[in-house]
Parts: C-alpha cells; sequence; structure tokens
C-alpha cells in the first residue's frame, strides 16, 4: 500500500492541531446544559425571598434597619452589608432579571414536567412578574414608602396570578 505524502503531512497536521489546540479538533455543540434548579428551586431561592425584602417595606422602614453585627455575614439582605433601601433596589433588580430564568428550555418543574415555557398565560404572568419589579425597583430609588405599598401590591397580584394557575391546582400541567 503506498500513502501520499499529502495525506502523511495531513495526518500529522490534524494530529498536532488535536494534541495541542484541542477546543479546535472538538465538536462544538449548539446545545446548552439543563438548568440545575427546578421552578420550586428557583422560587423558594431567588424570588421568594428578593420579593420578601419588597414585601417588608410594608411594615419596615428600610432606612432604619440596623445592619447586623456582622453584615457581611448576614442572611438578610435588609441587614446586610448591602442593606437597606440598596436592598430593596438589589431585590427588585432579581426579579426583574430573575424573570428570564423562567422562561429558560429545558427547566423542570417539582413533578418533574417541562416548564410551560410556551404557553401563552406562562409567558404572561413571566412578563408580569419583571413589570412588577421593575415598579419595585422605581419605588425603591425613590425611598417612598408609600411607592413600595403599590409596588409590593403589583407584585402581590403578579405572583398570585400565576400560583393560582400553576402553584396550587395544577403544578406545570
Amino acid at each position: 500500500m503506498k500513502i501520499n505524502r499529502f495525506n502523511t503531512a495531513l495526518v500529522v497536521v490534524v494530529a498536532l492541531v488535536s494534541v495541542f489546540f484541542p477546543e479546535l479538533s472538538m465538536a462544538q455543540s449548539d446545545q446548552k446544559p439543563a438548568p440545575a434548579a427546578t421552578v420550586n428551586q428557583l422560587m423558594q431561592a431567588l424570588f421568594f425571598p428578593q420579593s420578601n425584602v419588597v414585601f417588608a417595606t410594608q411594615r419596615l422602614d428600610p432606612e432604619k434597619i440596623e445592619r447586623a453585627a456582622e453584615p457581611s455575614a448576614s442572611s438578610d439582605p435588609l441587614t446586610g452589608v448591602f442593606g437597606g433601601w440598596n436592598a430593596v433596589e438589589n431585590g427588585a433588580l432579581t426579579l426583574i432579571d430573575g424573570a428570564d430564568l423562567l422562561m429558560t428550555p429545558g427547566r423542570v418543574c417539582s413533578n418533574g414536567r417541562a416548564m410551560p415555557v410556551t404557553a401563552p398565560d406562562w409567558a404572561k404572568f413571566v412578563d408580569q412578574l419583571r413589570e412588577a419589579g421593575k415598579v419595585a425597583y422605581q419605588a425603591a430609588k425613590s425611598k417612598n414608602i408609600d411607592k413600595m405599598f403599590e409596588a409590593s401590591d403589583v407584585l402581590n397580584v403578579a405572583c398570585s396570578n400565576c400560583h393560582n394557575r400553576y402553584r396550587r391546582a395544577s403544578r406545570c400541567q
């Protein structure tokens, strides 16, 4: 069997590229890894605590909340290093950007069913959450407790609308 010098050189080049530049020779996948958290885990870890920061302004003035004895170790955003009004603003911003996580394909509900990202009402509820976060952010920037009451109401309605449809009765059905 006669081997052409061109073929031999090509094999050597491909081998060298594979060794020294493995990222060039690996097949690139368009698939993204599945999201790690279920919808319920997102609710518990992100939306519930950050919503509560917004809701806390109905009974507490963020300006008057004392920092924890060790603010950098505080698990309460309102008493931590970035506490007070800053925590309320950050909570609202987290709700705004976090809404995108509720539209991530591949996420599942706690019952193992796919999150209903293609359902028109799901998208509407996610948009309501995002808008509620924007209202809360503007209210927090104003440092006006009356506006925070209004923002809390908008957020409560957004949460309730989705929960009434997807949490209580049907769990992502």
